[in-house]
């Protein structure tokens, strides 16, 4: 990273940070975003400015936590080789929440170094790097650099370099510490931004007109003989197909929309198969935010070239050709999955063999490649933040990529989407590809008023919304620059029904195998067995956390494994027996998430998987069981409709929402579930009068006292619900949540 500069942060937006980032101190000697206030409007003219201005908001809104953690009065204690921790006194911020292990620093300040150079008045500048980061180790004034490695709430462990450890006799005495970010992915995205206010040509591809564009005419594009078989009965995706390997607009990205479970990473994983088999020149970069959505496509390639005879004897002929004449790799240097030397650290032991037999980890070890090996490979498979790294090692002189594939586009702003383009697209011949779903959840912005301000939005989605893309009046578009899949093949119909009314106007068509999906049919425990959507009344109450912002419901808790141990112990009915990973447990809280975690895990559930929504985007599962746990409180971030989106598209065959419909009826489109389950006979709650009990839960310990409902709209709505005995009598369970919550969160992980 020594040729990527720091982007320290302007005066104009420290002052700017003072004012709560208010229209007056933005502008501020910037006509361009004050024009930008008024007309919300992004162009090739002031993208640049624009996003990097709203970049730096975030920016220092990041860097303003991690100030808050600064600590005084350090001891320091040994845990093993180079490997160190210290107590973390209270702050305002959760560490957990904020630090990124393997990733972020740790600065030790001697009161030598202090004195000779005391802190800025603006704390955030004390997170940049200081000139006594770089004197000599056995220098008195040497500030030492050391990486986080592990986080709890109150204390942290981290782990010197060899080189840059100063020795234990020097670590005996008391420390200022920082903690900090490297700030590498917006060093990055600034960076982009600084490439993209140097390339015209680039700026008019991002923010393509219909003056550029040729009018459409359909053409017959040549057959293509497909990989996987299946494409052929699914028109959009055989388009997709079709208009990658023959040739998508060189004059705008092209991109391939896909809703869930609508097959965009089989179409994505063919394209990029057939632009190897027919165009062995071809050069191909696939990148995504996340390393999950790498190592699913990387993962499908590498069994493609395992397995599939074809390819294996086509790469076979291929190699006893002279590379000069065919222009091709060799055969052992199709496909190149780049991990960053922080995902080696955390461990790679998860990654299944074949992938890592394709990969900078091959050999046991990390294999920092340069940019002269990488060139030598058909498919290269890295993170943005990686591709940001190859762009500072430039990787982008050799101008050699004919396509660089962004997936989950829309999960990305669009300075980061950037990353994986400048520096990287250098001819007109190199096309870019955005694949993804801008309805799904977008990138975590921390800053309300940057997201407000536009942030939040992805490349992918602008584009969608610009006249170019635009659907016609008869829902007809051009199809060289898109493709808008349609055909869900993972859920059961009715689950498809639920966002494909809220989220897809009804565009998508359900087309899973019914013997897939149709798994609940005969569960005991469903009234209306053709309708896999359960809603659980419950009116448990919110609680925080302690020394945290994260909020947890204990009745949910409670209600959600009463469900895993009878789908567990009794299946689905019909024979149709439910493991532990059967089952996806969905919670939008970490507290949530900690509590059912060690619940189930005192009653030998360890393996259900337990995760936040984010978590679970991109994936699937046969059974979803979520908690809402908002009770009796504001909706906070599950009022976000792209939230509910994941929430409810990750089923196959059932799907159970747990929550409190006085609260979440606020909500219009949890309260459009709530009524489709009234109305098929699915919501369930413990009825009125006390003496009658659900049908379903025959052992439910009874609540005589009755509450008051405050309007006429509440008098149907279930009134507080105990939970079964069986939970309550299982094993040495605890229902005191706090207590669980802090168990599950001692020290003694540190031992």
């Amino acid at each position: 990273m020594r040729n990527l500069p720091h982007y320290e942060p302007s005066q104009t937006i420290l002052n700017a940070e003072q004012a709560e980032f208010d229209n007056e101190s933005l502008t501020i000697n910037d006509a361009k975003f004050e024009t930008y206030l008024q007309t919300k409007r992004l162009g090739a003219d002031n993208v640049c400015s624009v996003l990097a201005k709203l970049l730096s908001i975030e920016d220092v809104s990041t860097m303003q936590l991690y100030a808050q953690l600064m600590q005084s009065d350090v001891h320091i204690n040994k845990m093993g080789r180079f490997v160190y921790s210290f107590q973390l006194s209270a702050t305002q911020v959760n560490p957990e929440e904020v630090l990124a292990p393997f990733l972020d620093d740790v600065v030790l300040i001697s009161q030598e170094s202090l004195i000779a150079s005391p802190l800025p008045k603006q704390a955030v500048l004390a997170l940049l790097p200081h000139k006594h980061e770089a004197l000599p180790i056995k220098d008195p004034l040497c500030r030492y650099i050391a990486s986080v490695d592990q986080v709890t709430r109150n204390r942290i462990q981290f782990k010197f370099k060899r080189g840059a450890w100063p020795g234990d006799e020097a670590l005996k005495k008391s420390f200022y510490v920082i903690l900090r970010s490297r700030r590498t992915p917006f060093r990055f995205m600034y960076r982009a931004m600084h490439l993209l206010q140097e390339s015209p040509e680039l700026r008019s591809y991002l923010f393509p007109s219909k003056d550029q564009q040729s009018s459409y005419t359909s053409r017959i594009l040549p057959a293509v003989e497909l990989f996987n078989k299946s494409i052929s009965n699914n028109l959009e995706q055989l388009q997709a197909v079709q208009q990658l390997v023959h040739g998508p607009s060189s004059q705008a990205p092209y991109i391939v929309f896909g809703p869930p479970g609508t097959g965009k990473t089989t179409t994505i994983v063919e394209a990029i198969l057939q632009l190897r088999l027919q165009q062995p020149r071809s050069r191909i970069l696939v990148t995504a935010g996340s390393n999950s959505a790498c190592d699913t496509i990387a993962l499908r390639i590498c069994n493609y070239f395992d397995t599939n005879e074809r390819l294996q004897a086509h790469f076979a002929a291929q190699a006893l050709q002279s590379p000069l004449i065919t222009q091709d790799v060799r055969q052992d240097q199709q496909l190149m999955r780049l991990f960053s030397r922080s995902i080696y650290a955390k461990g790679i032991s998860s990654v299944p063999k074949l992938l890592l037999e394709h990969s900078n980890c091959a050999k046991g070890g990390y294999d920092h490649l340069r940019v002269d090996k990488l060139r030598q490979y058909g498919i290269i498979v890295a993170t943005l933040c990686t591709v940001g790294r190859l762009v500072t090692d430039n990787l982008g002189k050799f101008n050699f990529f004919t396509h660089v594939f962004i997936d989950e586009a829309g999960a990305s702003t669009e300075p980061e989407s950037l990353i994986g383009i400048m520096g990287i697209k250098q001819h007109n011949a190199c096309h870019v590809i955005l694949s993804g779903d801008h309805k799904q959840l977008g990138a975590v912005i921390k800053n309300n008023r940057c997201a407000t301000l536009g942030l939040n939005h992805s490349l992918m989605e602008r584009l969608l919304r610009s006249e170019l893309y635009a659907l016609d009046e008869n829902g007809n578009y051009d199809v060289r620059l898109q493709t808008r899949l349609r055909r869900n093949y993972r859920s059961h119909p009715e689950i498809v029904g639920l966002y494909n009314h809220l989220y897809y106007n009804g565009e998508l068509i359900a087309e899973a195998p019914p013997e897939q999906v149709n798994l609940a049919a005969n569960w005991p425990l469903l009234p209306n067995t053709k309708f896999p959507i359960i809603f659980q009344a419950t009116h448990g109450v919110t609680k925080r956390e302690k020394d945290s912002t994260s909020s947890y419901n204990a009745l949910e808790a409670q209600v959600l494994c009463w469900y895993v141990k009878r789908l567990l112990q009794g299946g689905l009915g019909g024979g149709i027996s439910v493991s532990q990973q059967d089952i996806g447990v969905v919670a939008p809280y970490v507290a949530q998430c900690k509590l059912i975690n060690e619940m189930l895990r005192q009653q030998g559930y360890s393996q259900v998987e337990v995760g936040s929504v984010e978590n679970y985007q991109g994936r699937e599962k046969t059974i979803i069981i979520a908690t809402l746990v908002r009770s009796f409180a504001s909706m906070g971030f599950m009022r976000n409709p792209r939230r509910i989106n994941v929430l409810l598209s990750r089923a196959k065959s059932l799907m159970i929402l747990i929550g409190n419909p006085v609260t979440l009826r606020y909500h219009r489109d949890i309260n459009f579930i709530i009524n489709e389950c009234k109305l098929h006979g699915n919501y369930l709650f413990k009825k009125k009068p006390g003496g009658l009990r659900p049908n379903f839960l025959s052992d439910v310990i009874l609540d005589e006292e009755e509450i008051v409902f405050d309007d006429e709209l509440e008098k149907d709505l279930p009134w507080y619900c105990k939970m079964p005995q069986d939970i309550n009598n299982h094993g040495k369970i605890k229902l005191y949540a706090e207590d669980l919550l802090v168990s599950s969160d001692s020290d003694s992980t540190w031992n």
